[in-house]
């Protein structure tokens, strides 16, 4: 099988970068790759928009990139949410994750692009992370893209993408518990990732908090105070031990060491809450960032866990086209878009990623494309000459020979359709005799299953009745509520559960009565008949059938006489389970 290249465009919140990647079965390659920083105004979001229009059409200029390309798209253009729900069917999974998911969006989910994806998966629930995002975005990104000569066929967000690295590392498959983090300019991505799959927080403190915190401090622009940022960091900028601004640089590096490394220890305990005290064994670190030694050393002192940048030697070669520099940047900024090649070359069940571009919108675009070759060839036809060589006559009898045969093969077409009519009317017929059989073996099924546990009830009632204190029982009826048309108050039930009522009376005789009064007799048998009914709510509630003791009712008087003939009349109603 032939290399296959597959172009991706990362749009960060700092720089837009992109890569062109060579596939085949022998492994991944890295053909060329250029960036872009951005400078812009963060405070509106159009601002960030325009940048991203000017960096990709230079760097479609500077590396003659044209054609399909898959895009990424950063987390916090984008709303995300993160769903638990019951494992099903592949068709019933994507209607329960659309109601979930539209009970936690801010906006309705019909005016929002979304996509979801499983992240793990314990054979009984489902970890489900969706993002969505408004139409207007997705329109921008695609008519950007489009203007510079790409055409977008995926949209995927960042996040989910640094996973694909984690699973094709071979170095990382001993580690069951691993952290990776990835630095970005106005957040931080943490992918956490086990056996069974992964799972995903955002941190809103990134490489921006630093920048932001110079420029107060210092009163320089934002592009100043981010050039100051990366030279004294990276150690370009010497600066004597005794001026001023070494101790502010090292305060303000301190206040983000702090606060990120406080956002890290709460996401790793929540991790381990969910996870029952499982929690990570090594942090990966990507990000431009991640080149800070300083963070670096502070991460593996604060959290008590190695740390290590992302290793690319096992899964990505080299084109000679790179230049050192740029294959020493590559660990800290390559992760999401390498996870993106490194996906599309597995199957769609082996790997699923998330698409926020919607099917309709890649048709137009792939149209757009076309419509101008589409009228280029439509003048030529309009231009061309009629043939003279061709004789009218001609051309009517051939197509009276094709009209004859037409109504041949409709005719037969039709004597088709009609058997098959008749063999469709057949099995529909067997269909739904298949289907009233079912329903009544389902009804024998469970008739019987609730005949075998009321015999069950009944040994253990008897059990009851020589139980010491309650001795002087007797139970007079025993049947399932459904069965009781004169009972509207049903209780409510699974298919393995059954609703019954049961009713009886017991005596209550106390030993000695004859030197009493009656008021003296009158509160013995109130006492004796509360010990009674404790004994017997305590065993009726210990048989190992039931489920709930829906409602209880001691009569005394009408169904019972206790201060007359000395019994009360008592009724039941109680939930079984069918398979206990």
């Amino acid at each position: 099988m032939p290399a296959r290249k597959e172009l991706i465009i990362n749009l960060g919140n700092s720089q837009v970068s992109a890569y062109e990647f060579s596939l085949s079965p022998k492994g991944t390659s890295l053909i060329r790759t250029g960036s872009r920083l951005l400078a812009y105004d963060e405070n509106g979001e159009s601002n960030w928009v325009q940048s991203i229009q000017h960096a990709i059409r230079e760097l479609c200029k500077e590396l003659k990139l044209k054609g399909a390309a898959q895009i990424i798209l950063p987390s916090n253009q984008l709303l995300s949410k993160t769903l638990r729900v019951p494992k099903v069917e592949q068709l019933k999974q994507r209607k329960i994750v659309s109601y979930e998911l539209g009970q936690k969006m801010p906006f309705p989910l019909a005016e929002l692009i979304w996509d979801y994806q499983v992240i793990d998966d314990d054979g009984i629930e489902q970890e489900i992370l969706a993002f969505a995002v408004k139409p207007a975005f997705i329109d921008e990104v695609c008519q950007i893209a489009y203007d510079c000569g790409l055409l977008p066929t995926h949209l995927c967000p960042g996040p989910i993408l640094d996973n694909v690295v984690l699973q094709a590392s071979k170095r990382l498959n001993d580690i069951p518990e691993k952290l990776l983090i990835n630095f970005g300019a106005r957040s931080t991505n943490l992918l956490f990732a086990n056996e069974s799959g992964y799972l995903v927080r955002n941190i809103s403190t990134g490489g921006n908090f630093l920048t932001e915190a110079l420029s107060d401090h210092f009163g320089l622009s934002y592009e100043k105070s981010e050039e100051l940022k990366l030279n004294y960091f990276s150690q370009k900028l010497n600066l004597n031990q005794d001026d001023p601004a070494t101790e502010i640089l090292k305060n303000v590096a301190n206040n983000y060491y702090n606060k990120i490394g406080q956002e890290i220890t709460r996401s790793i305990v929540t991790y381990k809450r969910l996870k029952k005290g499982k929690s990570p064994k090594l942090i990966i670190a990507t990000g431009r960032p991640a080149k800070n030694q300083e963070l670096i050393k502070f991460l593996s002192a604060s959290q008590q866990l190695p740390v290590v940048p992302v290793d690319l030697t096992d899964f990505l070669k080299m084109d000679d086209r790179i230049s050192e520099k740029e294959a020493d940047e590559l660990p800290f900024c390559v992760t999401e878009a390498l996870g993106f090649a490194i996906a599309s070359t597995t199957s769609e069940k082996d790997q699923k990623l998330i698409n926020l571009l919607p099917p309709e919108r890649l048709t137009s675009l792939e149209f757009k494309k076309k419509k101008k070759w589409i009228l280029m060839s439509a003048l030529m036809v309009a231009v061309l000459p009629l043939p003279k060589l061709i004789s009218l006559k001609q051309i009517q009898e051939n197509e009276s020979e094709d009209h004859q045969k037409l109504v041949l093969e409709v005719k037969e077409k039709k004597q088709t359709l009609s058997q098959i009519a008749i063999q469709k009317k057949s099995l529909e017929f067997h269909q739904k005799v298949n289907l009233k059989s079912r329903d009544y073996l389902n009804q024998f099924t469970q008739k019987s299953l609730q005949l075998y546990a009321q015999s069950r009830l009944i040994n253990n009632l008897q059990n009851v009745t020589e139980k010491r204190g309650i001795e002087n029982i007797w139970f007079d009826s025993l049947h399932t509520q459904d069965e009781d048309t004169g009972n509207t108050n049903l209780i409510p039930y699974r298919e393995t559960e059954v609703p019954i009522k049961v009713e009886g009376r017991y005596l209550v005789s106390p030993d000695n009565y004859t030197d009493l009064t009656a008021e003296e007799l009158r509160n013995i048998l109130i006492d004796s008949n509360s010990k009674i009914q404790e004994i017997l709510i305590d065993e009726i509630t210990s048989i190992p059938q039931v489920v709930q003791v829906a409602r209880k009712v001691f009569s005394t008087e009408g169904k019972g006489d206790l201060f007359e003939r000395y019994f009360t009349h008592f009724e039941f109603e109680i939930l079984i389970d069918l398979k206990r």
